[in-house]
């Protein structure tokens, strides 16, 4: 029989963390044994139940107590970046594996996670698509074979998504920058106004549009002299984000998972 996999979704009122905690209930094999929420915000106290359609007949209530991340329970992170690293602290305290799905750290944030991977199984996931997982193999291979196209990635979300770029986008960024040997720091551009003269060859452009409910697009341009070649992925549903929420678990919950940096890809095979 299947070990029963036990899951802590954090970040649970938010929109993502209420379908991964629908898509939780709903699996077999796994068992929703807590809904974490920001401390004195709206959905402190609500009752599970009421947070999607699907979780009907759920027992127990949303809670900012930190003592429902125990040892070897997974945790589904999806809370703000200051919030997903306490909580990263306490799953390092108790031996619990986390998967990070949280956006918008700052790149002295990459030290710590990759210090608690020492300690605990750590699934970074700047986004929880399979799809996306295959998306950025697919850019790194083009980038690698087409060495002297210009790089540009732009990314669609909501309004009210908080960072720009996503963390698709520099997750896409870091790969074609590794196909070819460079440094994304070095030469990311964000943003391009004004004079700015003329494209520089190494660029690695990384541009943003928000508005309105856009669940999130990336595409990734290689543009050579003559052609044109663009990688797009679109999200029609959050539902995407929360199967790929469940799978990560599922993988990272496997008894003897060991202590280290994982991420989709690892989760696609």
């Amino acid at each position: 029989m299947d070990v029963l996999i036990e899951v802590v979704v954090s970040g649970a009122a938010g929109r993502l963390g209420r379908r991964l905690c629908a898509h939780v209930y709903q699996a077999p094999d796994l068992a929703l044994m807590g809904a974490l929420v920001r401390a004195g915000g709206a959905g402190e106290g609500a009752l599970v139940a009421s947070l999607a359609p699907e979780l009907a007949g759920c027992a127990g209530v949303a809670t900012a107590d930190l003592g429902v991340i125990s040892a070897g329970r997974v945790v589904l992170e999806v809370s703000p970046p200051a919030a997903a690293l306490t909580h990263l602290e306490q799953a390092i305290e108790v031996g619990a594996p986390v998967v990070l799905a949280t956006t918008g750290f700052e790149a002295g944030h990459q030290a710590r996670i990759e210090a608690a991977a020492q300690r605990i199984p750590v699934l970074l996931a700047p986004n929880l698509s399979l799809g996306v997982a295959v998306l950025i193999d697919l850019a790194r291979r083009a980038a690698a074979a087409l060495p002297g196209y210009h790089l540009e990635i732009l990314e669609l979300h909501h309004a009210k998504k908080r960072d720009a770029p996503s963390g698709t986008a520099w997750a896409l960024g870091r790969a074609v920058a590794e196909a070819r040997g460079q440094d994304l720091e070095r030469d990311a551009i964000c943003a391009r106004a004004g004079d700015v003269g003329p494209r520089g060859q190494d660029e690695i452009g990384l541009q943003s549009i928000r508005g309105g409910d856009i669940i999130g697009e990336h595409t990734v341009y290689l543009v050579g002299p003559t052609e044109r070649l663009e990688l797009t992925h679109r999200a029609a549903s959050r539902d995407l984000f929360a199967a790929g929420g469940v799978a990560a678990a599922r993988f990272l919950g496997q008894p003897g998972r060991a202590p280290g940096l994982y991420g989709m890809r690892d989760v696609a095979g």
